[in-house]
């Protein structure tokens, strides 16, 4: 009897077999979409700017991220690979030595098992919010991004920043295309030409770079003069305010929302989470929107001669330019069609009046045009260099001009903080 079991359970054995050799292609597709064969395991990476990837943990995402995973994307057979998953933060080695090297893993985190390329199954699409958000505050699916979380615009007393950079933009975001080449396409970057992440490189197929993106905007200010002053006519700036000169300046949004639009098609993939201002929409971008009164006030610099760096014989060039205590910026919600002014006083050493300047209209030149109106772009910092110069009509006078300089703000850690150009 035993004999006759094993024959027959060799032979129900052969069945299936030949059952799954004799299976159409289609069949095999459908198990290969619930059981890749691939040993290459999904791991994360991260980057500071369009194709370099950052080794240094001090300026890395150290706060893990909310990622959900789509294969086959915008097709008939498009399913989840990972659904919401918490990716961590962790480091391998020493930091005292020189050695650390940070990772970002999911395995092991709520549950989550470890996931492996299909590489029949192209296109990708990884949808990532950092940090991690609490529970019910962000949801996300293969085409829509809701944030629950308050966002305020900044503003900077003496270097002194408020709100809190944790209150002013609670969330960052990416999102990743990885197509049927194995290639990794930023879909939220402003620059075309940034987009490609591996720089048409295959090499890094088992890997996903996470380039994150901010949401808002970052301002700052500056001043230099190109008139050459001479030791005895030591002259430092006091009483700088900038005011906004709108009414339609947007202050505060109680959350964020975006579509991804297009058709799933190759000429027109899925995009979108990140629209161009204005945010007004009722449906999309900042939600809730408040206005801030004509007028208000986004940074004052005091001064004083006792200020470090403040004495114009010093800041001659952008690259010396004086600061005024707020080099790494402030935060903004993405606006358009702003209008600025700025009003200041330039004293001499003895601390007697040199010349003043009231409610001048920040303008900047642009092909030879002066322009009132300033769009502020999300993910970008904004600098704005006040620029003293001698008065031709006059010369014992200054003469004021505006320059602004527009940098990707691509820097990222933990605190959602930045480093700004270093």
């Amino acid at each position: 009897m035993q004999v006759i079991a094993g024959a027959m359970k060799a032979l129900a054995t052969l069945c299936v077999l030949l059952c799954f050799s004799c299976s159409n292609s289609s069949t095999l597709s459908e198990l290969e979409e619930e059981n890749t064969d691939s040993t290459d395991p999904m791991t994360f990476s991260c980057q500071l700017t369009q194709g370099e990837v950052i080794s240094r943990a001090s300026t890395l995402l150290t706060t893990g991220f909310a990622v959900s995973t789509y294969k086959a994307y915008a097709t008939n057979k498009q399913s989840t690979v990972m659904d919401y998953y918490q990716v961590e933060y962790k480091t391998v080695g020493s930091a005292w030595n020189g050695t650390e090297q940070p990772y970002w893993d999911y395995t092991g985190v709520m549950g989550q098992y470890e996931k492996y390329w299909d590489y029949s199954h192209f296109p990708y699409r990884f949808h990532a919010v950092a940090p991690f958000p609490t529970a019910g505050a962000v949801s996300i699916n293969d085409k829509n991004l809701r944030i629950q979380a308050p966002y305020q615009y900044q503003t900077c007393l003496n270097g002194s920043v408020q709100p809190s950079d944790e209150v002013a933009e609670p969330y960052i975001v990416a999102q990743l295309h990885r197509d049927t080449d194995g290639k990794d396409h930023d879909i939220l970057a402003l620059n075309e030409e940034n987009s490609h992440l591996n720089n048409g490189s295959t090499i890094r197929h088992r890997e996903v770079w996470m380039p994150f993106h901010h949401l808002n905007s970052k301002i700052r200010f500056a001043v230099y003069s190109v008139a050459p002053w001479a030791s005895a006519n030591a002259l430092y700036i006091e009483g700088l305010t900038v005011n906004v000169a709108c009414d339609n300046f947007a202050a505060t949004a109680t959350g964020y929302q975006a579509t991804c639009s297009g058709t799933g098609t190759d000429a027109d993939p899925y995009k979108g989470w990140r629209i161009d201002p204005p945010y007004t929409s009722s449906s999309e971008g900042f939600q809730g929107l408040t206005y801030a009164a004509n007028g208000s006030q986004l940074f004052r610099f005091d001064g004083g001669k006792e200020v470090p760096g403040n004495d114009l014989r010093e800041c001659q060039t952008q690259k010396t330019a004086f600061f005024m205590q707020c080099q790494e910026g402030f935060m903004q919600l993405p606006q358009k069609d702003i209008k600025l002014s700025v009003t200041f006083n330039v004293r001499k050493s003895d601390g007697t009046l040199y010349q003043s300047f009231t409610n001048v209209p920040v303008e900047y030149e642009w092909d030879g045009t002066y322009h009132p109106h300033h769009t502020w772009l999300p993910g970008y910092i904004y600098t704005y260099y006040l620029v003293l110069g001698r008065d031709g009509n006059t010369p014992d006078k200054l003469k004021i001009e505006f320059t602004c300089t527009l940098t990707p703000w691509d820097d990222v850690s933990g605190s959602l903080s930045t480093d700004l150009e270093q």
